[in-house]
């Protein structure tokens, strides 16, 4: 049993490694491709992209959202029982509700993109045509990456992810270039061009291995069974992006009743969105790959009746050992992180990114713990229970955005306010659900280490970066130098600790 179980989190590790891997190289191409778009098109017309970004993410999670949660935990545990008519049904199911899901969506923003345009404030723009196309190569991806996650084999997924950044980089940037004053559409017709070779590349891995000459059979209860589960995953992961789209259409509006003008209001929202959301996004790399990875595997050994406790406590506390410096890590050095990437950024955008950045960077801190929380729960079934928690946050998020960005003293800074509520709510509720489910605990000795070990970090670093010794380069490095040193030294005990843990033993619930 015990090399069973040493093997059982090998496996685990090693699809970490491979999700996490791909995910850094993921990240650092978006944020690659980001602040060139930026440098490119400029922050006028890199908040018109973030404008427009945000409706499509939205019209990404309406198409496929709950697809690839749904068919990978669906899968893991009819893998448990070893049926895989089960298996095929649940695909078919999900092809086709994505596949319809995503056309309709799509010639619907074909229909209203101009009157999208007038309310956002923007010149009409095409890039909403492109969505037709866009959703349902999305939806493809989506559907193929629940199918290799159910079984546990990351590779595929991380490797599609990687593909499609790679094109996405190279061929937005060009188009973006080639399209010159609608640099906007042609970086969306880059983005399609990738998504189409993401697309293909799963299809083609799938059809490898798949023998397309079975027969499947109509499965009236696993279809109904995943329309039941992708709906309620679903109304869980459209939350944020729903928020998302709607401070998009009502935040330029609300800026200008602050005070602003539509073009000082556009460029402040391709600042928070497009620059400090860009670097903010490099250190979730890390939570959104533990819960890709653990999430059938735990599905996988609760349908199994075993308890998953050490695992789910675990995995929290070595995120929180990560997280924490990653996050800070970036915010200490804010200052030669913009004079080196964006040195189209106006000069006086510098001081209000700083402290976009700054209390952004506590909302990042929520935001990876809320991923781990919900997926915890999901692994357990509680879609019900994770809905609640998101809308509830959902709600207050977009209510505080639209009040507080009006106020004049306030403005683009409502939506980092607006962010950190939603992410602490859901946490909080969270937190006090798997506290009944798998009872983890942290001792106050974790915690103040894990918030000296922080703070000593950011102060040292912030105190070098800004003792301005060296240009920006030489700065970055020396300082990500000692960021690193200061917090594996201050942060030892915690460590320790962690690895001293017994090995996982299987408990039957």
């Amino acid at each position: 049993m015990k090399r069973k179980t040493d093997a059982f989190s090998s496996k685990i590790g090693k699809n970490a490694v491979v999700l996490v891997v791909a995910g850094i190289i993921c990240k650092l191409l978006g944020a690659l491709f980001r602040i060139s778009l930026t440098n490119l098109i400029g922050i006028q017309n890199i908040g018109v992209f973030q404008l427009i970004m945000s409706l499509y993410a939205f019209a990404l999670i309406l198409t496929s959202g709950g697809v690839t949660t749904s068919l990978s935990k669906l899968i893991s545990s009819a893998r448990a029982t070893k049926d895989n008519q089960k298996i095929q049904a649940y695909l078919r199911r999900a092809t086709f509700t994505s596949l319809v899901v995503g056309v309709c969506i799509g010639v619907t923003f074909l229909i209203f993109s101009k009157l999208l345009c007038s309310v956002q404030k923007i010149p009409p723009n095409p890039s909403y045509c492109l969505f037709i196309i866009l959703l349902p190569l999305g939806a493809i991806s989506a559907v193929l990456r629940g199918y290799f996650q159910g079984y546990e084999n990351m590779k595929p997924t991380a490797i599609s992810q990687v593909i499609e950044q790679v094109f996405k980089f190279a061929l937005g940037l060009f188009f973006a270039y080639m399209f010159g004053p609608n640099a906007v559409f042609g970086a969306f017709l880059g983005i399609t061009l990738s998504e189409a070779v993401c697309a293909l590349y799963l299809f083609l891995i799938y059809s490898k291995k798949h023998d397309f000459s079975k027969p499947v059979l109509d499965l009236q209860n696993e279809q109904k069974e995943f329309d039941r589960t992708n709906l309620l995953l679903l109304g869980a992961t459209i939350v944020l992006p729903l928020s998302n789209a709607l401070d998009s259409v009502f935040i330029i509006p609300r800026l200008v009743r602050a005070g602003l003008s539509s073009a000082t209001a556009t460029q402040l929202f391709g600042l928070q969105s497009g620059i400090v959301g860009t670097l903010l996004n490099l250190p979730l790399v890390l939570s959104v790959s533990v819960a890709t990875t653990l999430l059938p595997n735990f599905s996988y050994l609760i349908s199994k009746g075993t308890k998953i406790r050490f695992l789910v406590e675990r995995g929290l506390k070595i995120l929180i050992l990560i997280l924490l410096p990653s996050v800070f890590g970036i915010v200490a050095v804010t200052m030669p992180l913009f004079s080196l990437l964006y040195k189209s950024l106006p000069a006086e955008f510098y001081s209000v990114g700083q402290n976009l950045m700054l209390y952004g960077g506590i909302s990042t801190i929520f935001a990876g713990l809320m991923q781990y929380f919900l997926m915890v729960l999901q692994a357990f079934s509680k879609f019900r229970f994770c809905l609640l928690a998101t809308l509830v946050g959902g709600i207050v998020k977009v209510a505080t955005t639209f009040t507080l960005s009006a106020i004049s003293s306030i403005n683009i800074f409502a939506l980092v306010v607006g962010n950190l509520l939603m992410c602490s709510i859901v946490c909080i509720i969270s937190l006090y659900k798997l506290k009944k489910l798998v009872g983890f605990s942290f001792s106050l000795s974790e915690i103040f280490t894990l918030a000296f070990s922080t703070t000593a970090m950011y102060f040292l670093v912030k105190t070098f970066v800004d003792s301005g010794y060296f240009s920006p380069l030489p700065t970055l490095f020396c300082a990500a130098a000692l960021g690193v040193v200061s917090y594996s030294v201050f942060s030892v005990p915690y460590f320790i600790k962690i690895l001293n843990k017994k090995s996982f033993q299987e408990k039957k619930i």
